[in-house]
């Protein structure tokens, strides 16, 4: 709890993955890819839950044996490969008798994200009253995800003239959650941003990310 909101960690972690089998259960240094989140929202001091939303029975299997994190078991209708963050997010609001004020999306292909960069962004997203927040870096990624800051908060991209060219990293989503059941989206003129060094933005999408993000946990 941070300024008498609740918030809730939600951690989405499907069986299957499009371009790297079953990634969410791979061996990253010593465990599997999906601890690495759950064992950073754990040590968070402002998330108050910590929900793992997955259709995987050795994901199910095994946080059940973890006192602080809470399993819910995702439909196969939520599991497809175009399944959308926003509708599971948005059935898991509706379905929860949880009562939570601040939704946090931790993706588990994020495994570098540390906790004090949730609290943080929890802390200037309530600070500077948005609704919304995401992290972003200057890592170069793919063009779709390039984006514009103004005064920290997000802009329309344009290619023209942009000197500073930020990137969504995938790390860290953030937002209230009435706001969020009337946008369903976490990109709006309100969301503001929260700045994340390279070393710490692998997202996890192909072999490549993956074995970048075991040589930087190494070191």
């Amino acid at each position: 709890m941070y300024k008498n909101k609740k918030i809730l960690g939600l951690i989405t972690a499907r069986a299957k993955s499009k371009r790297l089998e079953s990634k969410n259960t791979l061996n990253l240094v010593g465990k599997p890819l999906f601890q690495w989140t759950v064992d950073q929202a754990s040590l968070s001091k402002y998330l108050d839950y910590v929900v793992i939303s997955t259709d995987d029975k050795k994901i199910i299997n095994y946080t059940k044996k973890l006192p602080k994190i809470l399993t819910f078991k995702r439909s196969k209708k939520l599991s497809k490969n175009k399944t959308k963050s926003a509708d599971v997010i948005l059935n898991f609001i509706e379905s929860s008798k949880i009562d939570f004020n601040i939704v946090c999306l931790l993706q588990p292909t994020s495994p570098l994200r540390k906790y004090y960069d949730v609290d943080k962004s929890i802390k200037k997203m309530i600070d500077k009253k948005a609704k919304s927040l995401v992290s972003v870096s200057f890592k170069k990624g793919n063009k779709k995800n390039q984006i514009k800051l103004k005064n920290g908060f997000f802009q329309k991209f344009q290619r023209e003239n942009i000197r500073n060219k930020y990137f969504v990293n995938g790390a860290i989503y953030l937002s209230d959650v009435n706001f969020f059941k009337k946008k369903k989206t976490f990109f709006t003129s309100n969301t503001i941003s929260y700045l994340m060094p390279s070393s710490r933005s692998v997202d996890i999408d192909t072999k490549k990310d993956f074995d970048l993000a075991k040589k930087l946990l190494k070191k």
